[in-house]
């Protein structure tokens, strides 16, 4: 793994640099790069470079004083503006990102684009919600440790929890509030329409089992938006059942 040149944010990337074909993956709150490291690996070995940006105020990057989603997008615009892509991933918080990209995707040119258990809409009571568990989770344990993570998680390889445990221990320890007053309301269902014409739009929705972010009666109101619920997964589809996210990546761009 390399990483982008020093004119763009920082990123993580997999494949030969001369390849044809590109791809775009997009992290989650709290989170980094590192964390799309199977599906990116996936994506390598069939031809692709694949390109992983670093948020502001993830992995060591300084944030600015603007926590909303858009402005985390326009931050990556040097990506889009450097190369066009194929294939554009975002996971969780990352595929809000994603739909505030997708204007700025080329008019004609095929893109798959695949939203991995995103929330696009969150109520008061759900923001609300979410606050509690999260505030509850860091008061039980503040410093999960990549045993911990193993341990609750047994889909997940050794790699896998330490990505995650070292996204969430170089993260800032506001940034989940700095991001969630940030962009009240949580509301980009409003976005989906502005994805061009040769966009494919994929929503992967976890077992809703397990109460993950991405809901089928809001995915379902959108048109021409392929939605597919992945079967005994969490929220962290990336990890647990990566071939499925490259699957439906590849299915609007490779048939």
């Amino acid at each position: 793994m390399g990483h982008a040149s020093t004119t763009v944010p920082s990123a993580s990337q997999w494949g030969s640099p001369i390849a044809s074909k590109r791809a775009l993956l997009i992290h989650g709150l709290n989170s980094s790069s590192h964390t799309f490291h199977r599906v990116a690996s996936m994506l390598a070995a069939k031809g692709y470079l694949v390109v992983a940006p670093n948020l502001a105020g993830h992995a060591l990057r300084m944030p600015g004083v603007d926590f909303r989603v858009q402005t985390l997008a326009d931050d990556l615009l040097p990506y889009l503006q450097a190369a066009e892509y194929d294939i554009v991933i975002g996971h969780s918080m990352g595929g809000a990102v994603v739909l505030s990209l997708l204007k700025y995707l080329p008019k004609t040119r095929p893109t798959s684009v695949v939203l991995v258990d995103s929330s696009v809409e969150l109520t008061a009571d759900q923001m609300a919600v979410r606050r509690a568990k999260v505030s509850n989770d860091v008061r039980v344990k503040p410093n999960p440790a990549v045993e911990d993570y193993m341990a609750s998680n047994p889909l997940w390889t050794r790699e896998d929890a330490i990505w995650r445990s070292l996204g969430t221990h170089i993260a800032r320890a506001t940034n989940y509030d700095d991001h969630m007053d940030g962009n009240v309301p949580w509301s980009f269902s409003h976005l989906v329409a502005d994805r061009p014409p040769a966009a494919a739009l994929t929503i992967l929705i976890a077992d809703p089992r397990s109460n993950g972010a991405s809901k089928l009666e809001t995915v379902a109101k959108f048109k021409d938006v392929r939605a597919v619920i992945v079967p005994n997964t969490s929220h962290w589809i990336q990890y647990e059942f990566p071939e499925v996210i490259v699957e439906e990546a590849l299915r609007n761009v490779e048939g």
